[in-house]
């Protein structure tokens, strides 16, 4: 992958966090939802940091391509 598919990954991530922020924030200002969406906010927080270390890779691997 290069650097294109990288940035793509850092859009899903940035887009995942905003709309964790946003559930939070309604999670904390209506709480019929406190069963429903904390666990949706922790599956949010963990695909960020899936895709973080798959951000990772593909800077890693970037950076030796750009170096070849």
């Amino acid at each position: 992958m290069g650097i294109l598919e990288e940035s793509k990954i850092v859009q899903v991530i940035n887009r995942l966090e905003s709309t964790r922020e946003l559930l939070d924030e309604v999670n904390g200002a209506d709480n019929r939802y406190k069963e429903i969406l904390p666990p949706i906010i922790k599956k949010l927080a963990g695909y960020e940091k899936d895709l973080s270390i798959i951000k990772e890779q593909l800077d890693i691997e970037n950076l030796g391509a750009k170096e070849q």
